[in-house]
């Protein structure tokens, strides 16, 4: 038979192309003879991440589960689909398919590594920018937040605002020490007068309500008097758990009034028996807060604290 044979080597397998883009997405079609193509799945996926990313950073109370689904079903959409189009791509090439200037492994790796970093520095911009995440290793904020819980922090809340009673913050030690951080929740801002009688807080003059959430009255009838009770403090607008231990005496957490200045905050542990907070170092100014925790994306022990902070 005349002519000249052909080169398998040159022949496009589907099954390595749909690899391809599930390694990264877009180079199944690189592969394929389609750089345009590739590029252009490439371009998509990195938009979609990111897009989903600052949805979260200004969507508002948005559950961290629904983020979560969003942000599952974009990436893996847009990877199954590049799978399949690769495969389809390469499928439909025969064996006399021309190889192109990059159909080589190093233009392959060169352009998984330009992905890569893009990915990696947007990732950059985004901690310092916008989100932080942070291991809880300290008591402090149980129930809220337990040991070892994983969360994730707003950096850009305060841009917009000022912390309000109720929330969760992230700041560096008002001792100076910024290589720390510590996290508490707002109780008191400038301006409010704030103090703690036989164990209750007053805020401007007036007795936060709380009520015993746990146990409850049927958790009462063994007899035995439990270690410590979870209870919900009503803070103007905000509703939030406590823990109170039943060992420690009440008084022990009191303080005299204090005025918060301007452009500082008061915060206190949710776990009040087991929290160094502004009852030892005295209010915090805005200055030393890192960013407002919203979520908790990886809890330690159960799922129930998984989610919007609260």
């Amino acid at each position: 038979m005349n002519g000249v044979p052909l080169n398998d080597s040159s022949r496009r397998l589907p099954w390595l192309a749909a690899l391809l883009s599930f390694i990264m997405v877009g180079l199944g079609q690189v592969y394929a003879g389609r750089l345009v193509r590739g590029l252009i799945f490439s371009s998509a996926f990195s938009v979609a991440i990111s897009v989903s990313i600052l949805f979260l950073a200004f969507a508002g109370p948005l559950s961290t589960i629904t983020f979560g689904l969003l942000a599952m079903v974009a990436s893996l959409g847009l990877t199954l689909a590049g799978m399949l189009d690769a495969y389809w791509i390469a499928a439909r090439t025969g064996p006399d398919y021309e190889l192109k200037a990059y159909n080589r492994p190093v233009v392959y790796l060169l352009l998984g590594l330009l992905v890569m970093s893009n990915c990696i520095g947007f990732a950059l911009h985004v901690r310092s920018s916008l989100f932080q995440a942070f291991r809880v290793s300290a008591p402090s904020m149980r129930p809220t937040i337990g040991v070892n819980d994983r969360i994730l922090v707003d950096r850009t809340a305060y841009h917009r605002d000022h912390p309000q009673r109720g929330d969760i913050v992230v700041f560096h030690p008002p001792t100076g020490d910024w290589r720390n951080h510590l996290i508490k929740r707002v109780v008191a801002v400038g301006g409010d007068t704030v103090s703690m009688r036989n164990g209750d807080l007053y805020v401007n003059g007036q007795q936060l309500m709380r009520e015993r959430v746990w146990p409850d009255a049927q958790g009462q009838n063994t007899g035995q008097t439990p270690q410590a009770a979870i209870h919900r403090e009503h803070n103007g607008t905000a509703r939030y758990r406590i823990l109170l231990s039943a060992s420690a005496p009440q008084d022990q957490l009191d303080f005299a009034v204090i005025t918060v200045p301007e452009h500082y905050c008061f915060v206190l542990g949710d776990n009040r028996c087991e929290s160094a907070d502004s009852r030892r170092f005295g209010p915090i100014p805005y200055a030393v807060i890192v960013g407002r925790a919203d979520y908790v994306y990886w809890p330690a022990r159960d799922w129930s604290r998984f989610g919007r902070l609260k």
